[in-house]
C-alpha cells in the first residue's frame, strides 16, 4: 500500500447570517434612511458583531462579520451571505482567501492550516474541488485533480523523501495507469487499485533486473517475465513476489529448461528438448512429452508436455498414440523486448 498524507476535513456548512434579519428590520424602522444605507456596526446579544454596509435591512456590499468564537470573515456580502472576494479565518488558525458564491467557498481560492499545510486551487460548495495544489508542512506536495476534499483524476505526488508518483488517482488513492518512483531508485509503470500495484505492469531495479508482469496487491502475482542483468529470463508464474508454478528458464548459450516452483522453492527442472521416442504434434506446434508409456515414437498415456517454442505447457497431459485427449493448458508469457522505462510509461 502506498502510504499518502492526507489532510484535514475542510468542508463546513453554509455561513448563516440570517439572524441579523431580525435586528436589521428594528434598525431599518428607528433610525433614519441615510444613516441605515451607509456603513454600521452592530452587535449581538449572542456576541457576534458586524461593521459594514446594510441595505434594504440586508447585508450587502463589503463588510466585517465577527464571531463570537472569534471565527472572522471581512469582504462582500450579497443578501446576508458571503459573495463575492473575501477572507474567512477560524479562530483554530486556518484562512481562506478567495471567491464565495452565497455563503459557500466557490471558485479559485487559497486554503492554509495552522501547521503550515495549504491548498491553492478551485473550489466547489465549499468542497476542495476541480484542479488545484495541495502542499504539505512536511514538504510533501500534490498536483493535480481533485473531487469532494479527496485526489481524483490526474495528478503529480511527491514526497518529501524523494518519492513520486505521476498517472491517476481515485477517492484520494493511486488507480488506474501510473508510474511510481521509489526513492531507492526502483520504478514501477503500470496499473494500480485502490492506491496498490494490481493488474499489468513493469518494475525496474536500478541494477538492470526487471520485471514484466500481472501484480496483485501490491505484489508480483500471476503471469509474468522476470530479466536478470546477466540475461537470464524466466517467464511463468507467480505468487506473492515468488516464482510459483510452471515456467520457463532461459540463459545465454544454454537450452531452456522447464521449471515447477513453489512459493520460491524449486520443486522440478527438466531441460526443454524433442523427445523422439515420444513425439507430439498440436495446434501446429512440435512438443516435448515425458512418458514410459509412449508407443511407436508416439506421445501416449499420462505426463508433462511442453511446446518447443516455450509458450504452451500442459502439467497433466492425457495422450493416445500422438493424440491429446486431456489436460489444462498454461500460457507462458512472451519475453519482453523493451528496455526504455519512458516508451513503457507513455505505452
Amino acid at each position: 500500500m502506498i502510504s499518502l498524507p492526507e489532510f484535514a476535513d475542510v468542508h463546513n456548512e453554509t455561513l448563516n447570517l440570517k439572524m441579523f434579519r431580525n435586528l436589521i428590520f428594528l434598525l431599518t424602522v428607528l433610525l433614519p434612511l441615510s444613516v441605515v444605507a451607509a456603513t454600521q456596526t452592530i452587535t449581538l446579544e449572542n456576541g457576534d458583531r458586524y461593521e459594514g454596509e446594510i441595505n434594504d435591512s440586508v447585508l450587502n456590499g463589503q463588510g466585517l462579520y465577527i464571531w463570537a468564537n472569534g471565527d472572522r470573515y471581512e469582504g462582500e456580502f450579497l443578501n446576508d451571505l458571503p459573495h463575492g472576494s473575501g477572507v474567512y479565518q477560524w479562530v483554530d488558525g486556518r484562512a481562506y482567501e478567495g471567491e464565495f458564491l452565497l455563503g459557500k467557498r466557490h471558485g479559485f481560492g487559497i486554503l492554509t492550516w495552522a501547521n503550515g499545510d495549504k491548498y491553492l486551487g478551485t473550489f466547489y460548495a465549499n468542497r476542495i474541488q476541480g484542479v488545484g495544489e495541495f502542499s504539505w508542512a512536511n514538504k510533501d506536495t500534490y498536483n493535480g485533480g481533485f473531487l469532494a476534499d479527496l485526489r481524483s483524476g490526474k495528478g503529480t505526488m511527491l514526497w518529501h523523501t524523494g518519492q513520486s508518483y505521476e498517472g491517476g488517482f481515485s477517492e484520494g488513492m493511486l488507480n488506474g495507469q501510473g508510474r511510481l518512483v521509489y526513492s531507492d531508485g526502483r520504478q514501477y509503470v503500470g496499473e494500480f487499485s485502490k492506491g496498490q500495484r494490481t493488474g499489468k505492469g513493469t518494475l525496474y531495479w536500478p541494477n538492470g533486473n526487471r520485471y514484466v508482469g500481472m501484480f496483485l496487491a501490491d505484489m508480483r502475482s500471476g503471469l509474468g517475465v522476470i530479466h536478470w542483468r546477466d540475461g537470464t529470463i524466466y517467464r511463468g508464474e507467480f505468487f506473492a513476489n515468488s516464482q510459483s508454478g510452471w515456467g520457463i528458464k532461459e540463459q545465454p548459450g544454454a537450452q531452456p529448461e522447464i521449471q515447477q516452483w513453489q512459493s520460491g522453492t524449486l520443486k522440478l527442472e527438466r531441460t526443454l528438448i524433442n523427445n523422439a521416442t515420444c513425439s507430439l504434434s498440436y495446434m501446429g506446434r512440435q512438443w516435448m512429452f515425458e512418458s514410459r508409456q509412449c508407443v511407436n515414437g508416439l506421445a501416449h498415456g499420462e505426463g508433462l508436455a511442453v511446446s518447443l517454442d516455450g509458450r504452451l505447457l500442459i502439467p497433466e497431459a492425457k495422450l493416445i498414440l500422438g493424440r491429446l485427449v486431456g489436460g489444462n493448458f498454461i500460457e507462458i508469457p512472451e519475453v519482453d523486448t523493451s528496455t526504455d522505462i519512458n516508451q513503457a510509461s507513455s505505452s
